[in-house]
């Protein structure tokens, strides 16, 4: 029987190497059957597993999210049979195949499921790569297009997109797509990025919270009054920006406790570009005032739970009272 063990955050390529598996063993769409662990458990996969495939030879099945391999809190999860799961590893008798796709940095070492399901799988790790190696596999798939480019409009690809490669994937076939114009100058510019590349809601909401964290009113309601016309929900802005003061706090107090960027990244468990981010700007921010800031939107959240405060107006006013510094 085969048994296939996709591990990485990088879904684009996990997502093209599951592919790759399914037209490998010839498998139709409609002969793949997923199951979410956050809504099946692992037994009830198991046992479609073991049936006979509905008019075809065999099926494949795609168990996703499987928290249990890993060392995160589980609480709350499904009961899953891990006893069930290591004894058919250990005697995998099935016509079908079966894949677990795990859309995690790092499995469990030390479990004993996850050493079983290495030694019986065939196992495929997407790592996430750091922001120069994506500076240069960008840099190579737009030499291979032959496109010329300016090194900073590379830079604010890697920025724009969070140093993802799904991302990237996506906005470079946006970007070959506009150069296929025989009349279009293959030169990718700083301004074409701008024009081409959208900015993730992450973004602006780093860039709302740098302001605020400046004092600077007038660049802060500007953006705010963006992110409404983009149909962004107030109450939504609002708790991402305490999370991002909150994640700004973190990692202000780690820095000064002689944690590097990396090891921050991973005892926080975020993504390690936006540590570098936040770790570029904390010269500029003072603990005391993010601390405030967060004091007072935990007291606007409190407001609008109990209907003493609109969510259309609520983070507007704390914008709009805040002391200018211009």
């Amino acid at each position: 029987m085969a048994i296939y063990t996709i591990l990485g955050e990088q879904s684009v390529l996990c997502e093209k190497k599951i592919n790759e598996i399914l037209e490998q063993h010839q498998i139709e769409s409609f002969d793949v059957i997923s199951y979410d662990m956050k809504e099946a458990t692992i037994q009830e996969a198991l046992f479609d597993l073991q049936t006979v495939a509905f008019l075809s030879n065999r099926k494949a099945i795609l168990v996703k999210n499987p928290l249990f391999l890993t060392g995160k809190d589980s609480k709350g999860e499904l009961n899953h049979d891990l006893e069930k799961f290591m004894a058919f590893l250990e005697h995998p008798i099935s016509d079908n195949i079966l894949i677990i796709y795990a859309p995690y940095d790092k499995l469990d070492e030390r479990k004993k499921v996850v050493k079983l399901l290495k030694k019986q799988s065939e196992f495929f790790t997407f790592e996430t790569y750091s922001e120069t190696t994506l500076i240069q596999w960008a840099q190579k798939k737009l030499k291979e297009e032959g496109i010329e480019f300016d090194p900073r409009a590379v830079e604010l690809l890697v920025k724009f997109t969070h140093a993802k490669l799904d991302l990237m994937y996506q906005e470079l076939d946006k970007i070959f797509l506009y150069f296929l114009d025989d009349a279009t100058s293959k030169y990718l510019s700083v301004d074409l990025i701008h024009l081409l590349v959208p900015r993730q809601l992450e973004d602006n909401i780093f860039l709302l919270t740098d302001a605020l964290m400046q004092q600077k009113v007038k660049d802060a309601y500007l953006i705010y009054q963006d992110l409404l016309t983009q149909n962004e929900e107030p109450f939504k802005i609002l708790i991402m920006i305490a999370n991002q003061f909150r994640l700004m706090s973190q990692v202000i107090q780690l820095s000064r406790q002689g944690y590097r960027e990396a090891e921050v990244a991973k005892t926080l468990n975020v993504h390690p570009y936006r540590v570098k981010l936040i770790h570029g700007q904390s010269h500029r921010f003072e603990l005391d005032l993010i601390q405030s800031y967060l004091y007072q939107l935990a007291q606007i959240d409190y407001k609008i739970k109990t209907g003493l405060l609109k969510k259309e107006l609520a983070l507007e006013m704390f914008i709009l009272n805040l002391k200018s510094r211009y």
